[in-house]
């Protein structure tokens, strides 16, 4: 059985390796380097979409107002989850962090991330954070979804480094049920990523509690990125990743 799953790994990977030359960068990003010859820091790789990383141009700038590079809408990289994070466990670990990103393959879905993860095989990361869910099509059908989060995440698993792997859950302003949930396909897109995380001994969290809040969104100039979670969003999606990160040392020795 573990020479099928090396067999099944390498096969996901090698397809990853072949596909990367055509994958497009997603959310206008520029390559950022990873500094993996620090053998003494603590390398975080983000697996996620524009509100991990979102570039700009002078389209962005006119048509969105948006003109500067962190997570889509933090006012700066400080203010982004991903370096409020990794300060955190910085700070935790008495360690420097390293920062990669995983946000290549085009707009953000699980199965682009997936084909192209051959971008990130070397990058030897210690912890894995997967922050997807805002881009999956209702027309692909929620098995689908399913089948790519768990090759995904047993893909992240079988690198090299052996990392430790948290998620959180899909952004939505739409509307939820009584008890706090998204309704819709939000919803049964949140509820199959708990699920197999679940199953994969992932520690997961939805984030609907924190998309619920008006203050936690709101800020830019234009829709598209009022949309996303702001800087007090951020800090709370990093609040909830900390506690992720603190779940997953306790039980696996890093």
């Amino acid at each position: 059985m573990k020479g099928l799953v090396k067999v099944l790994v390498g096969s996901v990977l090698n397809f990853c390796c072949s596909f990367l030359a055509a994958a497009p960068l997603s959310q206008l990003d520029t390559v950022m380097s990873c500094d993996t010859e620090n053998f003494k820091a603590y390398r975080i790789l983000f697996v996620g979409d524009s509100i991990t990383l979102h570039g700009f141009d002078e389209t962005t700038r006119k048509n969105l107002g948006w003109s500067h590079i962190s997570g889509m809408a933090a006012s700066s990289r400080q203010s982004d989850y991903v370096s409020i994070l990794s300060r955190e466990i910085s700070d935790a670990r008495k360690q420097p962090t390293a920062v990669c990103y995983h946000t290549a393959g085009g707009g953000g879905t699980v199965d682009q991330r997936l084909r192209a993860l051959g971008s990130v095989i070397n990058m030897r990361p210690n912890l894995v954070v997967i922050q997807l869910g805002e881009h999956e099509d209702i027309r692909s059908g929620i098995d689908i979804l399913e089948k790519n989060y768990k090759k995904l995440i047993t893909a992240l698993r079988q690198l090299d480094s052996r990392p430790s792997i948290i998620a959180v859950g899909p952004w939505s302003l739409s509307r939820q049920n009584s008890l706090g949930r998204y309704s819709g396909w939000s919803g049964e897109v949140d509820r199959v990523m708990a699920s197999v995380s679940s199953e994969e001994h992932v520690p997961y969290s939805s984030v609907a509690d924190i998309a619920a809040l008006p203050l936690a969104h709101g800020a830019g100039l234009s829709d598209g990125v009022r949309w996303h979670p702001n800087d007090y969003g951020h800090s709370l999606y990093a609040k909830r990743l900390f506690f992720l990160y603190q779940q997953a040392a306790s039980s696996v020795r890093d």
